[in-house]
């Protein structure tokens, strides 16, 4: 199982959640990772489980770079404006 980091600054946050809904059943068998609110929007909008981190600015983005150092991230999907 691959395991997918997700991340979206604010201004993307909608276009993430719109691209993946778009994906559905592409993210239906992975294991998805995600900072703090994007996490929680995209657990509503695939209603698969996310593990949710911190907030990006609380820390979230470093946890997700540990995990990729770690190779526990396979892939990282990241929409910055």
């Amino acid at each position: 199982m691959k395991t997918i980091a997700l991340v979206a600054h604010d201004g993307k946050k909608q276009a993430l959640l719109d691209w993946v809904s778009q994906h559905k059943p592409f993210f239906a068998d992975k294991e998805l990772v995600a900072t703090g609110t994007t996490g929680k929007l995209l657990q509503q909008a695939l209603e698969n489980p996310v593990t949710c981190l911190a907030s990006g600015p609380l820390g979230g983005d470093q946890q997700i770079g540990a995990l990729i150092a770690e190779q526990k991230i396979d892939w990282l999907i990241f929409f910055w404006d």
